[in-house]
């Protein structure tokens, strides 16, 4: 039931197009109830230890997972509620050398984040399991500086 009520989404805060520059990359977690009772949520829990990610580069299709941070136990019981129509924040950060793994130019990465937790639907005492997650792709300017030379288009 809570992967039917809850959805999630990524997106790059200050950068939209999520174009890397070759400064860490900030990436938002928005997770929705679309539902129409409140779900609690381990907020605390995921910021602290960060959605699990798994890097991949798009021409090689080579990929790492990346580590995620300790967290204390105790807030996997320490539950936001998430109204239904609210949304709740989960901020994590790519390091660029995380980003440079693959290869030291033409950054073409997609980031899949998961969010993966047991939550509270309504007043249960018993907790489900929530399994989501969202894909974001990144691509560093030279990429597509690159790209966009094609044919007959130098520098």
């Amino acid at each position: 039931m809570p992967n039917e009520v809850l959805t999630v989404s990524a997106h790059c805060p200050d950068n939209p197009a999520c174009i890397f520059t070759g400064s860490d990359m900030r990436i938002e977690v928005v997770i929705r109830n679309t539902g129409t009772q409140a779900i609690g949520y381990p907020l605390d829990y995921l910021q602290q230890r960060g959605p699990n990610l798994r890097l991949t580069d798009n021409p090689s299709e080579r990929s790492q997972v990346l580590k995620t941070g300790l967290a204390d136990h105790a807030l996997k019981r320490s539950f936001t509620t998430i109204a239904p129509g609210q949304s709740v924040a989960l901020h994590s950060i790519i390091k660029n050398s995380e980003l440079l793994m693959f290869r030291h130019e033409f950054v073409d990465v997609t980031a899949e984040i998961g969010v993966s937790a047991a939550v509270r639907v309504g007043d249960a005492e018993e907790l489900l399991a929530f399994k989501g997650g969202a894909r974001v792709k990144i691509v560093g300017r030279d990429t597509l500086e690159r790209e966009g030379s094609g044919a007959g288009g130098g520098r």
